[in-house]
């Protein structure tokens, strides 16, 4: 290695070190990080939204279990199941009843919380090894804490999606109850949190092989996380800014009503537009977000579109002209998400993640192009297309149809699927639950 190459390895160090630290450019606002970033740390207290509301309402659902279980410890109803839209802070939740459960709840109980989603393996590994040591290790870890709990537990398990099939690291529901009822001495109530639309692909009636190994375990009255209130939306940023300790007035009042309209009632839709309007102002070398800086980011994500869009859940209109997700287009999104849903928890999966033009025109009983003319619209319509195609330029009919999960439109077309298909008074979906423009206060 020559002297020169020495000196850029060092100099490499150096930087990553922080030894040179550039500045932030969130410096001149009195921080170092972005204060409306994705990745923070659930157990910090800094960023639990107490949505009283909600937390009261879920501590009944658990008190309820606990008395179903003191009456029978082996009641097969004591178990709950709680839904709801991705980025509606069911895991913070969880987290907050595990970590809290000392001060808000019985001294008789303990608590255990899990996520399943890191017990995953990479595709290569499951399909070249099967189970590797370390996701092994991970389960069996986790049993045995369940062995040296001394009092009855009550267990938050997230992700509990995967227990449907059961993957090479996760066994299916009935042997992962068999595995916790067995090591848990005292008793044991489960807390198991899933996605909305999971709930939705296991009620289709294709699916009624897992719907009926699955839901049993669990008390019918499946608890519902609504999305956030206009008023917890801006609770949520004014308090992500006091947790950054800015000396500046980041948003305006009217800035910050702004957001909270255009944010779907998700917060991570909410964190990533204030996030955007935070460049702008340091691209643009203004100290503080006025609405038409929030106007201009939210044009310039099509954040418009979205909000309309979702304000269309309660219309049944088949005329284009006036509504662009018809019920039959609403339908061919929902066995686009049904499918994708499918890829991601249930095992073995297909390899393909959304679904063939050809595919879909079976499913709905018609031909190619009476399917295309459905689907040209979903694609080519307002400024961030609602599904992505991926070509095959050899057949026409291997044109693949899925939803970036990333993108906002996720959320919207989540949202429409939940209410459309779970609505009914047995699921708690009610209008003012999920729809943000009836849900303006807590």
């Amino acid at each position: 290695m020559t002297k020169l190459a020495d000196k850029i390895k060092e100099a490499l160090k150096a930087g990553r070190s922080g030894q040179y630290a550039k500045k932030s450019p969130y410096d001149r606002f009195g921080f170092t990080q972005n204060p409306f970033r994705l990745d923070v740390d659930p157990h910090n207290p800094d960023y639990l939204i107490e949505r009283e509301e909600v937390l009261l309402e879920f501590a009944v659902q658990i008190g309820n279990a606990i008395r179903l279980f003191e009456e029978d410890s082996k009641a097969p109803f004591r178990h709950l199941l709680a839904h709801g839209i991705r980025g509606c802070g069911k895991s913070f939740l969880a987290h907050h009843f595990d970590r809290e459960w000392d001060q808000i709840g019985f001294q008789d109980f303990n608590t255990l919380y899990a996520d399943l989603s890191s017990w995953r393996e990479p595709i290569e590994l499951q399909e070249e090894f099967g189970s590797s040591t370390k996701t092994i290790e991970t389960y069996e870890e986790f049993l045995k804490k369940i062995k040296l709990m001394e009092k009855p537990l009550i267990i938050f398990i997230d992700d509990l999606d995967y227990t449907i099939t059961g993957t090479p690291a996760i066994p299916r529901i009935r042997d992962f109850m068999s595995d916790i009822e067995e090591r848990a001495q005292f008793g044991v109530i489960l807390i198991g949190f899933v996605s909305s639309l999971t709930l939705t692909v296991l009620l289709e009636a294709d699916q009624k092989i897992h719907s009926r190994s699955f839901l049993p375990f669990f008390n019918p009255e499946y608890f519902f996380f609504p999305v956030f209130s206009k008023t917890e939306i801006k609770n949520m940023l004014f308090q992500r800014i006091r947790a950054a300790r800015s000396p500046t007035e980041l948003f305006s009042l009217k800035a910050i009503e702004q957001v909270s309209n255009y944010s779907l009632g998700i917060p991570t839709v909410a964190l990533q537009l204030a996030s955007a309007c935070l460049n702008e102002l340091i691209v643009q070398n203004i100290d503080k977000a006025t609405v038409h800086i929030v106007n201009t980011v939210i044009d310039q994500l099509s954040y418009t579109e979205a909000v309309q869009l979702v304000e269309t859940v309660d219309t049944d209109h088949d005329d284009e002209t006036t509504s662009l997700l018809t019920p039959k287009r609403r339908d061919i999104v929902t066995a686009i998400l049904s499918h994708q849903i499918r890829e991601q928890y249930f095992f073995p999966k297909t390899g393909v993640e959304g679904l063939r033009s050809s595919d879909l025109a079976e499913l709905f009983g018609v031909n190619l192009s009476t399917m295309n003319y459905h689907l040209k619209p979903l694609i080519s319509s307002l400024n961030v297309p609602l599904l992505e195609a991926v070509e095959d330029v050899h057949d026409a009919r291997s044109k693949i149809f899925c939803i970036n999960w990333q993108s906002h439109m996720a959320n919207v077309l989540e949202i429409i699927t939940v209410y459309q298909h779970l609505r009914q008074e047995k699921y708690n979906i009610k209008p003012s639950a999920i729809l943000l423009s009836r849900r303006k206060s807590s």
